[in-house]
């Protein structure tokens, strides 16, 4: 088929997995994006180079046993399963799945955005489509899920990062989308004869040493990129605490707000939160909850007025992109009293992605964020989900009731990794600072 313009990008196109190409990959895939070169990796200057480091900069990747054997169970080929995995950080993410896919099942069949799928070219649309990546098109998801079943069906896995986007949050569990529940619970149903299983996975990704040298330095870089004054006297904490500070004060001149003095991040975020639903209540309607509950309903109904294709206004347009930035660090996620180096590293790499948009340095990095140092990737598989068996106790269950379960699972198995693994390198709160 031959799509041009919009119409490639907003058309759903069937996978056509090329076996060859799959399997020739997966060195390349290890070697140039995940670990790089043993020993020539260390060396400085040299290991600059993306095939000597690795993009993604994984040194290790720890798998227990117990994980291989239900990994090995749910994707041996007959049984119709989902694998969903948590969503802690760009690319990387795509890497591990292919590698979790190159040990248990080489084709695994993987849900991409549109965009990446068909928004480069011609040969850009057949190289992942030989890939086995299913394209999620707006508007046409049905189109995804229909091809989803029927690879499962017949004993390809499926998988799909249940969060959706990437949010930079590597201790914290998202709330689910249903979209693998319903898959799996309309599969059940029509063919009852077939196992169904949906199968969680978690990784926690890990530095192998102390990297707050590197912190600063990256934070000093967005600093200059956003014009906000160089803060090197501050401690590592406290500089984080003062950018995530200025650029809220930032956002609320640009939506014409006077920022109030003297709050921490999170009081500020709720101040900017309030303004933004009280200007917007009269149009959308007013909502319960507490502020972030209260935003969040206050953007799904600005999505649902897009949907239906009402027009919005530039200035509504502007808050609907502040409001999803702003609910990119919900409290329940960043609440401890400690954080970790790598809770850091992912609030740098937040603001990086959500406001560095100008040259080539970062549009590259936006696409293949680099982290500042090598990583161990500590990976769990936690009980899958039997569809059928759930089916027999429960026959009138909802794909959000088994999601909410599946997250339940996902956070239980990430705590676990928390507590296997605990941070050696802490810091003061920088949100409650």
């Amino acid at each position: 088929m031959h799509l041009m313009g919009t119409s490639r990008l907003n058309t759903f196109v069937t996978p056509k997995p090329h076996a060859g190409l799959i399997r020739t990959l997966i060195p390349f895939n290890r070697l140039v994006n995940l670990k790089g070169i043993p020993l020539l990796r260390d060396i400085p200057y040299l290991n600059r180079l993306p095939i000597i480091r690795g993009l993604c900069d994984i040194r290790e990747i720890d798998l227990d046993d117990a994980s291989k054997a239900l990994l090995a169970h749910a994707m041996n080929g007959k049984t119709a399963s989902f694998i969903t995995p948590n969503h802690p950080e760009f690319f990387t993410d795509w890497m591990l799945d292919k590698e979790i896919a190159s040990r248990f099942y080489p084709l695994t069949a993987n849900w991409a955005t549109h965009s990446i799928v068909n928004g480069m070219g011609k040969w850009g649309q057949k190289f992942w489509l030989a890939n086995h990546l299913i394209a999620q098109v707006p508007g046409d998801t049905e189109s995804a899920l229909t091809y989803s079943k029927q690879a499962a069906a017949h004993g390809t896995p499926v998988l799909l990062h249940p969060e959706g986007q990437v949010l930079w949050q590597s201790d914290y569990i998202n709330p689910l989308f249903h979209g693998a529940a319903q898959m799996a619970l309309e599969l059940a149903r029509e063919r009852p004869e077939k196992t169904v299983l949906i199968q969680p996975v978690v990784w926690k990704l890990r530095f192998t040493r102390n990297v707050s040298r590197e912190l600063m330095q990256e934070l000093a870089y967005v600093e200059q990129q956003l014009g906000l004054p160089q803060q090197p006297h501050l401690a590592l904490p406290l500089r984080l605490a003062k950018v995530h500070r200025d650029v809220l004060k930032q956002t609320f001149t640009y939506l014409g707000y006077i920022a109030p003095k003297g709050l921490n991040y999170f009081d500020l975020r709720d101040a900017l939160l309030n303004r933004i639903n009280q200007d917007l209540q009269h149009r959308f309607g007013m909502f319960t909850g507490d502020t972030e509950e209260q935003s969040r309903q206050l953007l799904r109904a600005i999505r649902q007025d897009e949907k239906q294709g009402k027009p919005l206004d530039t200035m509504t347009v502007r808050k609907r992109r502040e409001l999803q930035r702003l609910l990119r660090t919900p409290k329940a996620a960043y609440s401890a009293e400690r954080w970790s180096q790598e809770n850091i590293a992912e609030c740098i790499k937040r603001l990086r992605n959500d406001y560095l948009k100008k040259g080539w340095r970062n549009a590259l990095h936006h696409f293949v964020p680099r982290p500042v140092a090598g990583r161990i990737a500590h990976i769990r598989a936690c009980e899958a989900i039997d569809i059928q068996a759930l089916l027999k106790r429960q026959p009138n269950i909802t794909a959000d009731a088994i999601m909410n379960e599946v997250r339940l699972s996902m956070q239980m198995a990430l705590d676990g990794l928390k507590q296997q693994f605990p941070a050696t390198q802490t810091y003061a709160n920088p949100f409650l600072l």
